[in-house]
Order: structure tokens, then sequence, then C-alpha cells
């Protein structure tokens, strides 16, 4: 199955990174389209929303010169002003009398900030709204709270905006459009009061492109202290490739896999040799040997002295490497990355790392010699880099089936390893000598001699035996013909047959139903991905959609993991079907307003109704002339509507799209298209599964359409039928009939 990459390019959508940087840092936006009529808003956040009480649904698709929270005091100057900087483009700051959905009123600054595209045309306006109240509360400086008030608020005309650019004059200059797409970031910080007021001389605009240009670092001071624009970010409005920090490396690069594969070599060297190198280092001939020529007189240490080197050098790249997060996202910020790895595998690789053998070097003792050899097996600590690195072949039979015979083949070694060191040992203090040594050397007559330290077999028949013997202990199959004789050696005998036992029938007797059950994932994976194949073949479908479908149905397998909910749901009684259901779908059910007062067996109802749909970046969900037969709720992700290829909304989530059924007898048809940004999941409900429901239920109906807002209204009005006898109780957006919102028209 494909290697998990996380969510790039999806994410460096220039609206969507907005929208997510704004949430959680108290800032009251809105985005309206330049390219619409009256400049519509197609999103406002939650923090616009409480600060003027009004609804998502009551914002959506206003004109952006906020007519609608203009009241009797509010300077006609003021919004005359604000609505010239939106016919101008022009970046502007407005300070002007607003009131709230309460019709209480507050002195607010709004800060217009116009979008241009590469082409130097102004496609999006971002409104910041702050309460000045709540600014000079925050500041501590007497002296600017008293030049902030040393202006008359009538007597100014309401605003502090740039002049419209009607002439040439003193302060009254055009900026200038860039040629070039800045980098910035969106990590919003608080107002300085003093320099927001104050002028600013540079005359740059920031620039949402269309396509991955040529960059430049070209974002001017006024646009920095409205957004706080740096160079950790690139937000585009459409898809590009990621871009990380210097130094750090993608987790999925071609270096890095060719890395990994190098130290899960070593790692594998490590766990063959560390263990015989340890058993070996037990003699003290070879102790003596480290002693005259120094450390490098073994082939063997030189090596495994490498080896620390290159592990030591895996913990610093592992600092520099990005990883994929809990929301699909790649992390590339190099302070994210360590403190991720230290919470990890940062412990574990350290330990394994260290080279013990080198910090009690030249000890001269025999604790000293013994205290070495049991350090060193530390190192197979790194042993749990391999399973991190198995888990991707944890589905192929054959895979498995080699990985078990490599394990039981590397605990056969091991234990031969401990099998000669407790021969070694034993050997010097026996008398009469009956070790296995003296009987291996005795058979092969190469006796062992006191006064002669290289007597006795060789190493390799040492190891051979021993191997020999521990396997064929595992398997239970034990010829006699190298067998223990010392108390010790019984122990130790006793307990590999035990392992053996153990070992046979957990991993030899269920190798035939791990490696079936293993492989009926991959098998369904490989069998489903066959038959799309096989219809993309058929129908010879052209190559933009053939990737869409195949990427659509991998991302939709690595959500499910292959299991159809509905298939599994089946198989349950109905009121256990409800149960399931209520749990999948809690979140909506007991967040959305529309629901709240209902009863549990209404919940219950509607929760089997309920389907849950994924969605990948890019993939349309609703198309211009589709019949609205489905009612959808937002539960992550972003998404675009649009008509004739321009944005007319943004929703997130809990919001809701589709048209309100109770005030249509028949569906209508959709009036735009509707696209996924980032990876969406969506509950959706048909028109007539809910009718059904709520026709079971009348008296939770009439609480649910009142209480039910849609967030955009996807109906074509032009075809619309109203139903006979629902009355229609949603709230319609007022008209705006003011001179200055019919003086604010769409933009090239």
């Amino acid at each position: 199955m494909p290697v998990r990459r996380g969510h790039v390019a999806p994410q460096n959508t220039y609206l969507d990174t907005i929208i997510r940087k704004f949430e959680g840092q108290s800032r009251k936006f809105l985005i309206a389209n330049a390219q619409m009529e009256n400049c519509a808003i197609i999103y406002c956040n939650d923090g616009f929303c409480e600060l003027f009480g009004y609804s998502r649904v009551e914002v959506m698709q206003r004109p952006c010169t906020c007519d609608f929270l203009t009241g009797p005091n509010t300077p006609s100057s003021a919004v005359s002003r604000l609505a010239q900087a939106l016919l101008g483009a022009e970046e502007c700051k407005v300070d002007i009398l607003y009131y709230r959905k309460d019709a209480s009123s507050f002195r607010c600054l709004v800060d217009v900030v116009p979008v241009k595209n590469e082409d130097g045309s102004v496609i999006m306006f971002i409104l910041n709204f702050e309460d000045l109240a709540q600014l000079l509360a925050k500041s501590s400086s007497r002296s600017l709270t008293q030049r902030l008030w040393s202006h008359s608020f009538l007597g100014s005309e309401g605003s502090h905006s740039r002049p419209s650019g009607q002439g040439p004059g003193p302060g009254r200059g055009k900026y200038r459009t860039v040629s070039q797409i800045p980098q910035f970031t969106l990590n919003f910080v608080e107002f300085n009061l003093e320099k927001h007021r104050s002028g600013s001389t540079t005359e740059i605009e920031i620039i949402a492109p269309h396509k991955v240009v040529e960059r430049t670092q070209n974002v001017t001071e006024k646009v920095t202290q409205v957004l706080s624009l740096g160079a950790d970010v690139l937000p585009e409005y459409k898809l590009q490739a990621p871009r990380i920090h210097r130094g750090t490396i993608l987790h999925y690069s071609p270096f890095k896999a060719v890395w990994d594969w190098l130290i899960l070599l070593l790692v594998i060297y490590t766990a063959v040799f560390t263990p015989y190198s340890a058993a070996f280092l037990l003699s003290d001939q070879d102790e003596s040997q480290r002693g005259t020529c120094g450390y490098t007189c073994s082939p063997l240490t030189v090596v495994d002295l490498i080896v620390d080197i290159m592990f030591v050098v895996d913990i610093v790249i592992n600092f520099r490497t990005t990883y994929v997060n809990t929301n699909d996202e790649v992390v590339s910020h190099p302070r994210r990355i360590a403190v991720h790895y230290f919470k990890g595998w940062f412990l574990i690789d350290m330990v394994a790392a260290i080279p013990f053998d080198l910090l009690i070097f030249r000890s001269g003792s025999d604790e000293t010699t013994t205290l070495i050899g049991l350090l060193k097996t530390a190192r197979l600590l790194r042993l749990v880099r391999v399973a991190r690195k198995l888990d991707r072949y944890s589905e192929y039979g054959a895979a498995v089936l080699f990985l078990l015979m490599c394990t039981f083949a590397l605990i056969a070694h091991w234990l031969a390893c401990i099998w000669y060191a407790i021969g070694n040992v034993e050997r010097p203090y026996l008398e009469p000598k009956i070790g296995w040594l003296d009987s291996l050397g005795a058979q092969l007559g190469k006796h062992y001699n006191g006064s002669d330290p290289a007597s006795g077999p060789s190493v390799q028949d040492k190891y051979v035996t021993a191997l020999y013997f521990t396997f064929s202990s595992l398997t239970s199959v034990g010829f006699g013909n190298v067998s223990p004789n010392t108390n010790s050696e019984k122990v130790f005998s006793i307990c590999v047959m035990l392992i053996g036992s153990l070992m046979y029938a957990s991993i030899f007797g269920n190798v035939s139903a791990i490696i079936q059950r293993l492989y009926s994932g991959t098998a369904r994976y490989h069998t489903q991905m066959l038959r799309v194949k096989e219809f993309i073949r058929f129908h010879q479908i052209p190559n933009p959609l053939r990737q869409r479908l195949e990427e659509y149905f991998q991302h939709a397998w690595s959500y499910t993991n292959g299991i159809d909910m509905n298939a599994v749901l089946k198989g349950f009684p109905e009121c256990l079907q409800a149960d399931i259901c209520l749990h999948l779908h809690r979140a909506l059910l007991q967040h959305c307003p529309a629901f709240h007062g209902a009863s549990k067996g209404c919940l219950r109802a509607l929760a089997v109704k309920f389907k849950t749909t994924h969605a990948p970046p890019g993939d349309t969900l609703v198309h211009l002339g589709d019949v609205l037969s489905t009612l959808y709720f937002i539960s992550r992700g972003s998404i675009e509507i649009l008509r004739d290829d321009v944005v007319v909304a943004i929703l997130g989530k809990n919001d809701i799209f589709g048209e309100p059924v109770s005030l249509h007898a028949r569906p209508g048809k959709s009036s735009a298209d509707v696209r996924a940004l980032t990876y969406c999941d969506l509950h959706k409900i048909h028109r007539a599964d809910l009718l059904e429901v709520l026709d079971m239920y009348p008296a939770f109906a009439d609480t649910f359409w009142s209480k039910l807002e849609v967030t955009f209204n996807l109906r074509d009005m032009g075809v619309s039928s109203h139903h006979p006898n629902r009355p229609q109780a949603t709230k319609t957006a007022k008209a705006s009939s003011s001179v200055v919102a019919s003086q604010v028209q769409p933009l090239p």
C-alpha cells in the first residue's frame, strides 16, 4: 500500500490558510469577492459573528460595505470613504460607528486589504474589525490614548483612510502592483495602535497567486501590521509544492528512503555481531591483546565504532526530518520536529548509540571485561527501529514468513552466543574437565592446554557447534552428540527447550493462519484496485479523471481500511444499528442547534438516515444544475462554492449547504459548483429521509425548521416552487438600497 505522505499541497490554499491562521487568535474578519456583484461576502469567521451578534447565514452574500451594520448615528462620510476604498481597490483604515444586532453601538476600526493576483487584478478583499474600546484598554500608553481621542469622531468624518487617489497631491499616492508573488505567513499578533494609525510610506500590496511563479520578500509594513506577514508560510490560492525550512529533510524523500535502508542494514549487523562480540569479549586473551595493540587491533571493533558514528548521525538527521501530525499535515518546523522526536524514539536511540566499550576502555580488570560484554548488548535496543520499519510489510504473506524465519534464526544465534559464554566462563574452574568445550576439543582432537591460551578448538568450530546445539534444541530434534554436562549448561538447556516449544507453537504452528489473515487485506485492496484499473482501461477514461479516480480510491481505502460500513451494519439488529449510527454522528447531533430538543428516538431515527462521505481536495461534490436531493453538514475541512469559476463562498466546519427543504415541495437544481479545498468529512441526509423522520415527529419538526440555518442556499431561485402548506420561515438578507452600496461594482 502507498506510504503515508501527508497532505502537503492541499493545505497550501490561500483562502484556507488565512481562515486557519485567524482562528483561535481573537480576530474578527470577513472575506469578500471583488469579482462578484456588490463585492459579496463569501466568508466571515466566528469572531466577527460574536462581535456583531449576527449568524453566518445572515452575513453571507451581503455587500462588503456592511451597510447592515450602520445606524442613525453612523457618519455617511465614513461609509462613503469605505465604499470609495473598495471601489478604488485601496488599502485603508476607517474609524466608524457600527451597530450590533441588538442595536447597541460601538466605535470600530476597519482595515481594508485588497488582494491581487499575478496579473494585478483585485480578486479579494479582507476586512478586519477591531473594537476601539478594547484596543484602548490594552494600551498602556497614556499619550497614545490622548492622541487617539483628540480627534473628534464626528468632526473627523469618522475616517482615517488613505485618500482615494482622485488626483496627485501630498498623501494621495496610489499603490503600485507587485509583479512577483511575496512570501508571507499569517501568525497574527496584537495591534500596535500608534503604528496602526500612522500612515505608511510603502506602496506594495499582497497578492494571491493563481500559479507558482518566482517569489520575493516584498511586503508592506501596513499589511505586516494587519496580518503579521513573514516568510514562514507561503499560502497559495491554488496548489503548490511543499515548502520546508532550510536543512529540513522530507520524510518521504529519496535521500531519507536510502538512509532508512542503510540504517536498517546497520541494525541487522548490530543484532548479529553485537552478541557475538560480547560473548567473545569475555576472553582474557582478547582483553590483553586490546591492552597491547590498542583499540584498533580488531577489525570488528573498528566496524563497531563506524556503526556507532552512523547512528549518532542518524539521531542528528531525525532532528531535521519532517513528520505527519494527527491532522495529516507535514510538519517541517525544526522546533516542533525536535519536540516530537524527544517525546518519541530519542531516548532509545541515544542509549543504543552510546559506545560503552570506549567509555571504560583500558580499565584492566576482569570485572570490567565482563561489564563491557554486558553493556554492549544495549545496542540491541536498535532492534526497535526494525519494528517501526516492518509495519508497512505486515500485510504481505511472503514477507511475514521470511521475517518469522529470520527472527527464529536470530534468536538461535543469540542463544548460541550465550551457550558459548557459559562454557567459556566455567571451563577454567571445572575439575574434572567435563564442560561441552572440553568434550568438543576431545572429539576434534584439539585438547585445551593450560599453558597455551591458543589451544583448543578454533573459533569457527566453537560457534558452529553452539549454533547447531541451539537449533536442535529449539526445534526439539536434539541428537545428543552435543550435550550439557554441568549444572549451568543443563539449566540453560532447559530454558532453550522452553523457548523452543513456545516459538514452535506460536510461530510455526500458526504461520499459515498469520499469512492468510494478513494477506486478506492486501488481497482485497489489490482486487479492488484492479477493478478500478480495469474499469478505467475498458472505458478509456482520460488521464486527469483517471488520476482522480485512483487518488480517491487510495484515500478512501486508507481512511476506512477497506471496511464497508453499510455492509458491517447490515449484520447487526436494527436497534444496535441505531446505537452505532448515533455514536458515529454524535458530534453533529450534539453541536448542530437544529437538533437540540429532539427526543432520543428522533435522534436515533435521524442517525440511521445520515451517511458519511469523504472528499479529497479538488473533488466536486455538487455540480451546476444537479438536483438538490441531499442536505450536507461539514464535519471537517473547507469547501468553496463557485459560479462561473468565481468563488462566491467559503464554508468550513459546522456549516450547512444544500437548500431549505421546508420551503419547497420539489427539489430544485443547483446554481453553483461545490468543490473541496482540503480533505473533507461530511454528513449528508437525503431530502426524502429527512422529511420521513420529521413527519413521524411533528412536534419536533417545527422546532427543527425554525432552528435550521442553511449557510449557503444552492437552489436556483429562477425555478423555485414553494410548498403550499409550509410557511417560509427562513431568514432572508435585506436588500441594500443605499447609494453607497450601489457604487460598489464587481472589479475585473
